[in-house]
């Protein structure tokens, strides 16, 4: 992965609203602020890769995670807020590497090989922004979500990003698709609505089994018990 390109807020939201539906149960607002928080990144002045790379956990090689496990289990003992927080931060991270995997390296593949990089990068962009404008339009969820990201508390984390940072990402969230009005108004080609309803299912089952494998590994065994 190389920590750009990724999926835009609202797919991170979605997940986070799937995530919660076998409980019956709605993400809480922390979490939902988790869940967009790494990406406050872009709200950092005169910020770059090394930036972004360390906010997603990515500025060393750790395929396995192995630091985004730490990190929850770090929050383990805070308080409710921010242990939720954490999750979401956490969920952010694993759905952005499965992105990575299975919507960016086929759409680069597809693509007509003739366009420029810069063209391909444009195309990705444009489709992946109107997948999030088709999102927000389309979502049963998508007026509780949006009071529950209103209602979030930003806070310092970890020494990755600060709560003004976070908050100012929240709010540009918060307003990008009514006020902004930044919708690019095409078809998508490549990474059509299935492509990203496929991909959410796949990321809420993969995040599932991968959290569930970290709680069981934090077990103690027989023999230490």
């Amino acid at each position: 992965m190389k920590g750009k390109n990724m999926p835009c807020p609202m797919v991170h939201l979605a997940v986070a609203v799937e995530m919660h539906k076998p409980e019956k149960s709605f993400p809480s607002p922390d979490f939902l602020l988790g869940s967009i928080a790494p990406d406050a990144i872009h709200m950092r002045p005169g910020t770059g890769k090394e930036d972004k790379l360390l906010v997603h956990l990515l500025e060393q090689a750790d395929p396995c995670r192995q630091r985004a496990r730490q990190l929850l289990a770090y929050y383990a003992t805070e308080k409710y807020e921010a242990r939720e927080f954490a999750k979401g931060y956490v969920c952010h991270l694993l759905t952005d590497d499965l992105w990575y995997r299975t919507v960016i390296e086929p759409f680069f593949k597809c693509v007509p090989q003739e366009l420029s990089g810069e063209q391909r990068r444009s195309l990705y962009y444009q489709e992946t922004d109107q997948l999030d404008f088709d999102l927000y339009h389309q979502a049963p969820w998508r007026q509780e979500v949006w009071s529950g990201l209103a209602a979030a508390k930003p806070i310092d984390f970890v020494g990755l990003l600060t709560a003004e940072e976070i908050g100012h990402w929240q709010h540009r969230t918060l307003i990008w698709f009514e006020e902004l009005k930044q919708e690019p108004m095409i078809k998508p080609v490549y990474i059509t609505t299935l492509v990203v309803h496929t991909f959410i299912d796949k990321a809420v089952a993969e995040i599932a089994k991968t959290l569930e494998a970290w709680s069981l590994a934090s077990l103690p065994s027989k023999r230490d018990s």
